[in-house]
């Protein structure tokens, strides 16, 4: 269900720096590893969705910001919630504190929060506790597209009764 997100960017020449670290599964280890490693980047989260349909989606967005399940409801057009563990390991091989934001087959929409398009780094773990990657925010979209995954765009910004 997971391509090598690695040699995906290498394939297509996106620009990428990828950090091997001790696993580390929350917030806190992670802002002591960017300090050990010396990387810099806005720190985000991903989140592996399923929808009332069965459906599943990723959504990312910063390590720090409360998710508005309402809002992911208004973009999705479902409501949606977080897939067990154990659910999670099974389809995609990973651990919660450690998922990707990118990399899965081209049935599952990604879901962005729109504010990390106007940051310059993104910071996420790459599928894998014990690694770190770093991209452009600009390239989001480009890597997103390639892959072949529905965009959509999580903006808590909106108006009531407004979708995007």
């Amino acid at each position: 269900m997971l391509i090598n997100l690695e040699a995906f960017l290498k394939e297509h020449d996106i620009y990428f720096e990828l950090y091997h670290h001790d696993p580390i599964y929350t917030n806190e280890d992670a802002v002591i590893m960017k300090e050990e490693k010396g990387f810099t980047g806005t720190e985000t989260k991903a989140l592996f969705l399923k929808g009332k349909s069965g459906n599943y989606y990723s959504f990312v967005t910063f390590t720090t910001k409360h998710t508005d399940f309402k809002r992911l409801k208004q973009v999705v057009g479902e409501k949606v919630s977080i897939v067990k563990s154990a659910e999670m390991e099974e389809l995609t091989g990973q651990k919660a504190g450690a998922v990707t934001p990118v990399g899965y087959e081209a049935s599952i929409p990604v879901i962005v929060d729109a504010e990390l398009f106007e940051q310059e780094k993104l910071v996420f773990a790459p599928a894998s506790p014990d690694q770190t990657m770093v991209i452009l925010a600009e390239d989001l979209k480009k890597v997103i597209a390639l892959l072949g995954n529905k965009l959509l765009i999580y903006n808590d910004n909106l108006k009531e009764g407004e979708l995007r």
